[in-house]
């Protein structure tokens, strides 16, 4: 409702000075408004706006506020947006009713077909969880019933195998020790002791031993003895006793000054001898430590492997109790190895290890012949006699050391026949000896005598 102006109103209001320019709202323009001129006035004053005289009317009306021409508060963008303020909320135009779809469902035979058909579906459904609700629970059930039953035999098991090992132990625990072939010098009592098993008879179960072990404390604590360990159900234990033989006498250590027993194995049967009982004498051996029980040396060492081959052979042909018996063996060279006899000036050269087997076999066979042609040189008076087991004959049998040379005789020059002179057959030369003194002639030849054939 419009308010009439009074006749002396005067309506005052801002216009712009360029006539017909009116504010524009652009409708695809940027976000952002573009800016305005500021309004000038006419009177001298910038800031007092001119004022016209507003028609009479017949009735009197409130003066019209003043209004600043500026720019709308928001416009909207292409897209119905609006913008213009600093916060500008985007979305739909103001005022704007939502759209909204009604849908109008009609009562009809499908439609009943399908409710019924769902409600038979849920009715199923239902149906199916309880059944699937009750399976689980049988489930539980039996899985229940099995644990008890697992555990229950568990236990009678555990209280089975608990009373079947108390009755194993109490049948099979060590009653009875056995000895068999107790060596001269030795009583069950002391082997038992040596085994260990005085102390564990009636308190031991035998299955619960190791019969290795027996028969490692036994050797352990009397190198002498071998022992074999059975076990014989239910309770006795069986000891075979066999005592080792000595072979040989090694010796040992910085200066050779000790003396170690072995058998024909190399096992050490006393570290520390001080009596070799006539046994053979093995030389020239570079060991510097003797375990009673262990093999003497190491693996390694070729000396006592080649040692433990020449007594195991001269065991095997029973040349240790050939007479005159064997008394000394030496190892220094291996390639050159050598064996004396015993009160005789006899040597024997044996040379090296590869062909060992055929020249002791070779020794074996012919011994009473080589002993009777070597005493024969003696009887000459040789002083020396050495026995050659690896040359191309055979055996050679010389009067001469290794390595000594023949002097070879002065030319004869021809002189007067004496017709009283018996000619002399061939071999009834005289023999030289070596003597003592120094001879300008080389000193060591492959060949100890010029007649002796050799291989090597």
């Amino acid at each position: 409702m419009k308010k009439k102006r009074g006749k002396r109103e005067q309506a005052s209001f801002l216009f712009d000075r360029d006539a017909g320019t009116t504010p524009t709202i652009d409708l695809f323009g940027d976000d952002e408004p573009a800016p305005q001129p500021e309004p000038e006035y006419d009177s001298g004053e910038p800031d007092a706006p001119e004022t016209i005289d507003a028609p009479e009317a017949d009735e009197p009306s409130e003066p019209a506020p003043q209004q600043n021409k500026t720019e709308p508060a928001f416009r909207f963008d292409r897209y119905g947006r609006r913008i213009g303020k600093k916060n500008a909320r985007y979305g739909k135009r103001k005022n704007v009713p939502k759209a909204t779809t009604t849908v109008v469902e009609h009562d009809t035979e499908a439609k009943r077909e399908y409710d019924e058909a769902r409600r038979r579906a849920e009715i199923r459904a239902k149906k199916r969880a309880k059944e699937e609700a009750m399976q689980a629970a049988l489930r539980k059930a039996e899985r229940k019933k099995k644990r008890r039953r697992s555990a229950s035999t568990f236990v009678l098991g555990a209280l089975a195998v608990a009373g079947l090992l108390g009755l194993t132990w109490f049948i099979t625990r060590v009653s009875k020790v056995e000895v068999v072939n107790v060596p001269a010098g030795y009583t069950e009592e002391r082997i038992v002791e040596l085994s260990g098993l005085d102390t564990k008879i009636g308190k031991r179960s035998a299955l619960l031993m190791s019969m290795r072990d027996i028969e490692q404390r036994i050797r352990d604590n009397d190198p002498y003895l071998d022992a074999t360990v059975r076990y014989s159900f239910p309770s006795t234990i069986k000891i075979t006793v066999s005592k080792r033989a000595e072979a040989a006498c090694v010796r040992w250590g910085p200066d050779k000054e000790n003396f170690a027993i072995i058998d024909e194995n190399g096992t050490v049967l006393n570290a520390e001898a001080e009596n070799v009982g006539g046994l053979l004498i093995a030389e020239g051996m570079s060991i510097s430590s003797a375990v009673n029980g262990a093999r003497l040396g190491d693996s390694s060492d070729i000396q006592v492997a080649a040692l433990i081959r020449i007594l195991q052979k001269l065991k095997e042909l029973d040349l240790l109790e050939r007479t005159p018996r064997i008394s000394r063996i030496d190892m220094t060279e291996l390639m050159q190895i050598r064996m004396y006899l015993e009160g005789m000036p006899y040597t024997i050269e044996v040379g090296d290890t590869a062909n060992l087997e055929t020249w002791l076999s070779r020794l074996q066979k012919n011994w009473d012949t080589i002993m009777n042609e070597a005493s024969a040189y003696v009887r000459k008076g040789y002083t020396t006699v050495t026995i050659y087991l690896y040359s191309k004959g055979g055996i050679t049998v010389s009067p001469f050391e290794a390595g000594y040379v023949v002097p070879t005789p002065p030319p004869v020059t021809p002189g007067p026949t004496d017709p009283d002179a018996t000619p002399t057959e061939p071999g009834d030369e005289p023999v030289e000896t070596p003597s003592d003194e120094p001879s300008d002639e080389p000193s060591v030849t492959s060949m100890p005598h010029q007649d002796d054939p050799f291989t090597g």
